[in-house]
């Protein structure tokens, strides 16, 4: 009679070895490859928004949106601006690297490098995005207003200016929009220490790079955001770099320069612009 050979415990246990060596080895390729592929949508994403501002720029004279009708929360007036448009898009309001909502307790809706932050531009209609507006885009101040240091004459208004392809228009954000500047409420400044906000409650959601400066995409030195810019291009643009973007008419790019900007060993990962 034969007899059945079957696998010793040795042979087992090297079976075994050799799968969680291989498992050790692919695992960190996989979640490359997920991140490198929320990467891409995230860019399909904001070329489609560049589809949607370019028909509303075309309609309204190179005109961006201001005060739309029955908003109250100027930052994200684009949201009922574009309605109409984004709305037949599929769901590109929110970033794949942030898909969901997240309540951190501290009494705002805001977002985060990997949540949602609620638009509620009404009770039917309560968005979670996880994209924003370079608010100094907007066609002029707001009356409603939201802390915006400067006047008038810083915004952009319409979307055929000079070196477009350095001006911010719209991108991964913790919130609806921000005004960056240099002067009076804008904290310009990272925090102190690196949070999944980024220390939201320091610096009073009214504006400012820090709502749009985190590594939402990429890793190490290199990781940043992705931004739609004026010239309707979008681009990967790592986090110390973003402070050297034009966002405003009377933006000085080289202000960062001269100006104690990065804070703390934190910062330092990351590649100087």
């Amino acid at each position: 009679m034969k007899t059945k050979k079957g696998f010793t415990l040795i042979e087992l246990l090297v079976v075994i070895a050799i799968i969680a060596l291989l498992l050790a080895i692919l695992l960190p390729s996989l979640k490359k490859v997920k991140q490198i592929a929320r990467d891409v949508v995230c860019r399909s994403n904001l070329k489609q928004w560049s589809l949607i501002w370019a028909m509303y720029t075309n309609e309204s004279n190179s005109k961006f949106p201001h005060d739309y009708p029955g908003t109250n929360y100027v930052r994200g007036e684009w949201i009922n601006a574009l309605r109409k448009e984004w709305q037949t898009e599929g769901d590109i309001v929110r970033c794949p690297s942030a898909p969901k909502y997240k309540d951190f307790g501290i009494g705002n809706p805001h977002g985060s490098y990997t949540t949602t932050y609620w638009m509620g531009s009404s009770a039917a209609n309560p968005e979670e995005c996880s994209y924003g507006m370079n608010t100094w885009a907007y066609s002029e101040k707001p009356t409603g207003g939201f802390g915006l240091p400067g006047d008038a004459a810083n915004f952009w208004k319409t979307i055929n200016v000079r070196n477009s392809n350095a001006v911010p228009m719209f991108m991964d954000s913790m919130w609806r929009g921000g005004s960056p500047g240099y002067a009076n409420s804008d904290k310009i400044t990272m925090p102190a220490a690196e949070s999944e906000t980024n220390n939201w409650p320091e610096f009073s959601y009214q504006g400012g790079i820090r709502q749009f400066a985190m590594p939402r995409h990429g890793a190490g030195a290199k990781a940043g955001t992705n931004v739609l810019f004026f010239d309707l291009s979008a681009r990967h643009v790592q986090i110390k770099e973003m402070w050297t973007l034009k966002w405003h008419r009377n933006f000085d790019t080289n202000q960062y320069l001269s100006t104690t900007v990065w804070p703390g060993a934190w910062m330092d990962k990351y590649a100087d612009p």
